[in-house]
Order: C-alpha cells, then structure tokens, then sequence
C-alpha cells in the first residue's frame, strides 16, 4: 500500500488534506520526554492562567455508578449560581467545574457542605496545572454545633477556639446568637473512593 503524501512541495498541505492533518493531531500523544522540548511563551502562560481561574475539581463519595449529567444539573441547581459553570469529567468519578466569577467560586468550595444523592460532594480549589486523577483531596468539610457552652466562656475566642478544634480540623468558627458554636471542619476521608 503507498504512502500517503500529505505535505506538498511548497511546503504546505494539498488542498483536500487539512482534514487529514487535524485528524492526525486529535490522535497526538506526547511522552514526557517529548515535553521537554514544548516552550510556551510568556502571553500564552498568561492566557492560560486567566483561563485557570475560579476552577474547583469535585469527586462524588461513593462506589455506586451515576450520570455525571445528573450530577452536573442538580449542582447547577443547588448553587444557584450568577451563571451556569462549565461542567465537565475528567477521570472516573472526579469532575472540573470552571466559574466565572469570584463570588461564585467561593460559593461553591468554601460554602459546603455539598451532597449529591445522599453522599458527600467533596469540593476543592483547582490550579488546573496538576493532573486531575492525582489530586489528593483534604476532606469534606462538615457543618458541627457546640452547645451548652457558659455565656462567660463563649467570650473568651482562646476558648471558644479550643473547644472547636476538639471536634476537628477547624475552617471557620461562628457564634450564633443563641449558646452553640457553629463550626465549619474538615472531616477526613479514611478510605480511598
């Protein structure tokens, strides 16, 4: 069987055959040995960068099969956002939600807890630099109430601090208006999903 000549004398492709060589790229695999050799300019670091912004990556605590588009329409619904992110899956059970806006971004990951269909949605900010399917997640921060605590000690924040971190690793600290702390923490995942 011949070989195909895609690359003509002047040095451009025949008519017809763009189609060839775009297919060709989509096919494209580089090594990390051939990665040493790609240099990205200055501009296009810097268009990548804004185009990285406000990205979370998401990952569904459970072994159970489900439709990453039904997880993406319930979200979309339960975060009410100014505008709809794009959702997409990066590896099995580990999702890329770009935001557009800052408010939004910290709506979505520092205002959980999020569940989808009874099971944690762990939530955390993304680069979009590392490879998706080794991001290592901290937890799921959960909501937890301390009451009974004496009104002379709830004044005291050293207090106050001590007796949240008893409970776990602590986010955030609030005193509600009644006597309980609510406290914003990081529960840990013991076992791989």
């Amino acid at each position: 069987m011949a070989a195909k000549n895609i690359v003509g004398s002047s040095g451009s492709a025949p008519a017809g055959k763009e189609d060839d060589i775009e297919d060709l790229f989509t096919h494209l695999e580089l090594n990390k040995d051939e990665l040493d050799d790609v240099v990205i300019g200055v501009k296009e670091a810097k268009t990548y960068q804004e185009a990285g912004r406000w990205l979370a990556i998401g990952k569904v605590l459970t072994n159970r099969n489900f439709s990453a588009e039904t997880l993406f329409e319930k979200m979309k619904s339960t975060w009410n956002l100014s505008r709809d992110p794009n959702c997409r899956e990066a590896w099995e059970n580990l999702f890329i939600f770009q935001i557009h806006c800052l408010g939004d971004w910290k709506k979505v990951v520092h205002q959980g807890p999020w569940t989808f269909k009874g099971f944690g949605l762990l939530i955390e900010d993304y680069d979009g630099l590392s490879a998706p399917e080794g991001f290592v997640f901290n937890g799921l921060h959960v909501w937890a109430q301390i009451h009974g605590i004496p009104e002379l000690y709830r004044k005291l924040m050293e207090v106050v601090d001590d007796l949240a971190r008893k409970v776990g690793k602590v986010k955030e600290v609030q005193l509600a208006p009644k006597l309980f702390l609510r406290v914003t923490m990081c529960g840990f995942v013991l076992e791989s999903i």
